[in-house]
């Protein structure tokens, strides 16, 4: 099993839905002290905590002995987190079309992460593993206004 990893601008976690909380914090931490308001800096953790909801719950079956990564990059007005796993690839900035008259219609649950993450994000850049690298990329970009 992993031991929880932090450093400066990265974190690494074991695939488990109590460890949320710590990207959440993580996320939201980093994004305020960039200048994001913390309405804006909410949205972004929030959206970060949907991609590793996704990949405990999809990719990683609750295999909690599998591990995410995040790491946190800024550059004048761009805040960007990278989010490594060596899930199955599935590209989460694919063109998604959602209903809301229909989904709040019929009751649905859930289903609204891919959603959330395209609303919040500015820019997302999936990159899938490779031979070359053997981690699945995301890239979610945020500018400050």
């Amino acid at each position: 099993m992993l031991l929880s990893v932090e450093n400066n601008n990265s974190i690494c976690i074991n695939a488990d839905s109590s460890e949320l909380e710590r990207i959440r914090k993580f996320v939201l931490n980093f994004a305020e002290k960039f200048g994001f308001d913390d309405i804006t800096s909410n949205k972004i953790a929030l959206a970060v905590d949907e991609v590793c909801t996704n990949l405990i719950k999809h990719s990683y079956k609750y295999d909690s002995s599998r591990e995410i990564c995040l790491q946190i990059s800024t550059d004048d007005n761009q805040f960007s987190i990278l989010i490594l796993d060596d899930g199955a690839s599935f590209n989460p900035s694919s063109d998604i079309s959602l209903d809301m008259r229909d989904y709040l219609a019929n009751f649905r649950r859930g289903g609204l992460g891919l959603h959330i993450i395209n609303l919040v994000m500015d820019k997302i850049q999936y990159i899938p593993r490779s031979e070359d690298f053997p981690k699945n990329k995301l890239i979610l970009t945020k500018y400050l206004k």
